[in-house]
C-alpha cells in the first residue's frame, strides 16, 4: 500500500506542504484545495505550475480529489449548500458537473494520477431523510453511468466516496451503487471513517449492521483508493464527531489496514485527518509507525 496524504491538510500553500510532505518520508500526494479552489477548476497554467512542484519535489499524484457531483442537487427541488467554506468546491447542475469530470481526468492524465473521486450527490437542506431510497438509487445510477462513459472516453476511473454529508454515506451503500452501475470505470473511495460518522437518521435500517471490517471484507474487491481520518464521539459536544489525530480516536485502524494488505489491496491509504496542520504532520509520523503497511 502507498502511504499518501491530501495536500491541504498540510499547509495551503502546495510548495510549503510538498517541502513539509517529503520530510517526513512521504513521496506521493493526492490533491484537493490548490490555488484557493476545488484542483478541477484550475487553469491549465496553474496545472503546470502544480506539476513542476511536483516534479521538483519528487512527488507523485495518486487521486485527483475533484468535487464532482458533491455541491449538486440530486432533484430540482433540492437546496444544497457547503458544510465548510475552506472545502472548495465546484458547484452547478449535472451537466456541468460532467464537464468538470472531463477537465478532471484530463487534469489527472497531465499529472500522473490514476484516479479521480466523485461523490454521490449531496444531502439537501430542505429534506429530510433517511437517504439512500431505490427512488435515490435509480437517479444516482443513471447519472453516475454519465460519469462512466466519460471515464470510458478518457481511459481514467472515477472513485466514489462514502460521504456522510451525501445520499449514501456508508460504505455498504456506495457499494451497493457500484454493483448496480457495474462499470471498471466506476469504483469506490472507501472511507472508513466516513462510516463511522454517518448519522444513523439519514441511514435506512438495512445499512446499519456491518462493522468496519465487515466493510472492509466486502467492499475490497471494488476499492480503489481509501481515505484516512479518525474521530472521538463526545455527545456533549454541539457536533458530537470529533475530528483527532489518525490513531487517536474510536476507530481501531490496525486490523483494518492489515485486513486490506494481507488480501491484496496495493491502492494508496490517504491521509485526511481534517485536524490542525500540526496535527496533520503528526498523523504522517502515526502512518509511518505502522512500518508493515508496504
Amino acid at each position: 500500500m502507498e502511504k499518501c496524504i491530501i495536500t491541504d491538510q498540510v499547509d495551503d500553500d502546495l510548495e510549503s506542504a510538498l517541502k513539509q510532505i517529503r520530510d517526513k518520508g512521504i513521496h506521493c500526494v493526492e490533491l484537493h484545495n490548490v490555488h484557493g479552489k476545488s484542483i478541477e477548476a484550475c487553469s491549465d497554467e496553474e496545472i503546470e505550475q502544480i506539476k513542476r512542484l511536483l516534479d521538483a519535489y519528487g512527488m507523485k499524484v495518486s487521486s485527483i480529489a475533484s468535487t464532482i457531483f458533491f455541491l449538486c442537487p440530486l432533484y430540482e427541488s433540492d437546496q444544497v449548500s457547503l458544510f465548510n467554506p475552506a472545502f472548495y468546491t465546484i458547484e452547478g447542475d449535472a451537466d456541468a458537473h460532467l464537464a468538470y469530470a472531463g477537465r478532471a481526468c484530463r487534469i489527472a492524465k497531465k499529472l500522473g494520477a490514476s484516479v479521480v473521486r466523485s461523490f454521490p450527490f449531496r444531502a439537501p437542506d430542505n429534506r429530510k431523510g433517511p437517504f439512500g431510497t431505490p427512488a435515490d438509487y435509480e437517479k444516482i445510477v443513471a447519472n453516475m453511468r454519465r460519469l462512466a462513459q466519460v471515464g470510458e472516453q478518457e481511459g481514467v476511473v472515477f472513485a466514489v466516496e462514502n460521504c456522510p454529508y451525501s445520499h449514501l454515506p456508508k460504505g455498504e451503500m456506495t457499494l451497493k451503487l457500484i454493483k448496480e452501475v457495474d462499470s471498471p470505470y466506476i469504483r469506490l473511495l472507501w472511507d472508513p471513517a466516513n462510516s463511522y460518522r454517518a448519522e444513523k437518521k439519514q441511514v435506512p435500517d438495512q445499512y446499519k449492521t456491518w462493522s468496519l471490517l465487515d466493510e472492509a471484507r466486502e467492499l475490497l474487491p471494488y476499492i480503489h483508493h481509501v481515505h484516512l481520518k479518525n474521530y472521538i464521539y463526545d455527545e456533549t459536544c454541539e457536533k458530537p464527531f470529533v475530528h483527532v489525530p489518525f490513531l487517536d480516536g474510536d476507530i481501531d485502524f490496525v486490523p483494518i489496514l492489515a485486513y486490506l494488505k494481507d488480501h491484496g489491496y496495493a491502492g494508496a491509504v490517504s491521509l485526511e485527518p481534517e485536524v490542525d496542520h500540526k496535527d496533520a504532520l503528526r498523523c504522517i509520523d502515526e502512518l509511518n509507525a505502522l512500518n508493515d503497511l508496504s
